[in-house]
């Protein structure tokens, strides 16, 4: 067994994920890549699924690779993702993509495949099954991440990743239909949804909840990030967009959600960085990342963390220190008032992040402050750290990196670096009409998972380790309360 709030397997990226439930344990299927299968224009990368199981999502074990990846020539080079669903009459149906790059038409690039298993440990392929798009809607080298839902009573649907065949191609993305009465003969149908804003709708699902219907997806490769659509349940009205349509920042990727005893787990990978470094290109795979999805009273879907995450922090008194400003710590709280002209920003410290840690809190600041928030990994004199800056006129938080780099003629040894980064700030919403914020922020390794109320911020921060965590504000009032410090 493994313990690890963000697991990843020890030779390779946890990709994206293929939860299913049986018996009280959530299995976990995912695509799976050696660190050094780098792949070339010649040589594909070899994906394969393997397994984890959990019944807490903090403690994983370990199986045997469940489909593992074909040889050249074969259709499954690469085992890419897909579904589980059963027992159908003791058999559990396994849809996947196969993958070979080097297909020669009239052969296909992607075609769904199948297996089998009667205990979700051994699979075995199903040679004489392949099931590729149908070119009266679909392109037809694009068919993947197949989605089944459905009974033997009612029939069984099948979403698919497919591509319009439209121009530009780069917006041709959408999310294709098949329907089946047995799980063994399947029949295109025209698309659920064709948004016009990707490639790719990558790894999409459906599910109801409270009388709503839910679409999924991931949008590759210009938005990338895992968003939803939705609809009243049993309608075929237009899928609805909200305001804020992502589920975490485009850190977080091709996530799928399952149903865990009532509750709806959302679970993916957050991407890796090359050369373990802030600003190294995102990698495919890395860490899988989970969150619970919260219907708000508008439909509108909230994100919060898994009690059981919470719970593996043993809590630890927090050690408040105020290190620049006028602080007023009393207990769990600090409370800054507003500042002088002359010492605008203060910043107190709750704990140092020399091993996995979770602070909680909540935040309030007056109305019209300008610049305030949390800070990760802050060095001594603050002139270095990951701040999460609440911005409320502007409805939202900012993830941000400091310092900043900029190129100028008389200055080239300092390091202001990220304004050259792509995405130098990862903004999420915020309720800019809130009286106060509940935070909380887990920290393990790389990778720092913020939530402010019911929203979520994941992503990474390799450069600044060992520092400490705290809040902060500029030219303004702040008061940090109920401050509870966790680690493991």
């Amino acid at each position: 067994m493994t313990q690890a709030l963000f697991y990843r397997p020890l030779e390779g990226w946890f990709g994206d994920v293929m939860p299913v439930v049986h018996d009280g344990v959530c299995h976990l299927f995912y695509t799976h890549l050696d660190f050094d299968d780098t792949g070339s224009a010649e040589v594909s990368k070899k994906l394969r699924w393997a397994h984890l199981s959990t019944t807490d999502f903090v403690t994983f074990t370990e199986h045997p690779n469940a489909i593992p990846s074909g040889a050249p020539g074969e259709q499954d080079l690469l085992a890419g993702a897909g579904s589980v669903v059963g027992p159908a009459d003791g058999v559990f149906h396994a849809f996947y993509v196969g993958i070979n790059p080097h297909a020669v038409a009239p052969e296909r690039e992607q075609v769904v495949l199948h297996a089998t298993s009667s205990d979700l440990e051994r699979w075995e392929k199903d040679e004489g099954f392949a099931f590729a798009a149908d070119p009266r809607w679909y392109d037809a080298n694009a068919w993947r991440d197949p989605f089944v839902v459905g009974d033997a009573e009612r029939g069984w649907s099948m979403l698919l990743c497919a591509q319009l065949d439209l121009e530009p191609a780069r917006r041709g993305g959408a999310v294709g239909v098949a329907t089946s009465s047995d799980l063994v003969t399947w029949k295109a149908q025209p698309p659920l949804f064709a948004p016009g804003t990707t490639l790719a709708p990558e790894c999409p699902e459906v599910f109801e909840r409270d009388g709503v219907e839910y679409l999924l997806y991931s949008t590759y490769s210009d938005r990338f990030a895992v968003r939803y659509r939705r609809r009243p349940a049993g309608s075929q009205e237009s899928w609805r967009a909200a305001a804020w349509d992502a589920l975490d920042g485009n850190d977080f990727y091709a996530a799928t959600s399952v149903d865990v005893a009532g509750r709806r787990i959302l679970v993916g990978w957050i991407a890796t960085r090359a050369g373990d470094s802030d600003r190294g290109h995102r990698q495919w795979g890395g860490d899988l990342v989970v969150h619970e999805l919260v219907p708000r009273d508008d439909g509108t879907l909230g994100v919060l963390p898994l009690t059981e995450r919470l719970d593996a922090f043993a809590p630890v008194a927090p050690q408040i220190e105020a290190r620049s400003g006028d602080w007023r710590i009393e207990g769990a709280s600090a409370v800054r008032s507003q500042p002088s002209a002359v010492e605008p920003f203060g910043w107190v410290s709750v704990a140092t992040l020399d091993r996995p840690t979770l602070v909680r809190a909540t935040v309030a600041a007056p109305e019209g402050a300008e610049e305030f928030g949390i800070a990760v990994q802050a060095n001594e004199d603050f002139t270095a750290a990951y701040l999460v800056r609440f911005e409320p006129a502007r409805g939202r938080f900012v993830f941000d990196r400091r310092p900043h780099r900029i190129d100028v003629p008389f200055d080239h040894e300092v390091d202001r670096s990220y304004v050259s980064d792509p995405d130098f700030e990862i903004e999420r919403p915020l309720d800019g009409g809130a009286a106060a914020w509940a935070v909380t922020v887990m920290v393990e390794g790389s990778v720092i998972s913020v939530y402010v109320d019911d929203v979520a911020l994941t992503t990474r921060g390799y450069d600044l380790q060992g520092g400490a965590i705290g809040f902060y504000s500029a030219a303004s009032a702040l008061e940090v309360t109920e401050i509870a410090v966790s680690v493991r």
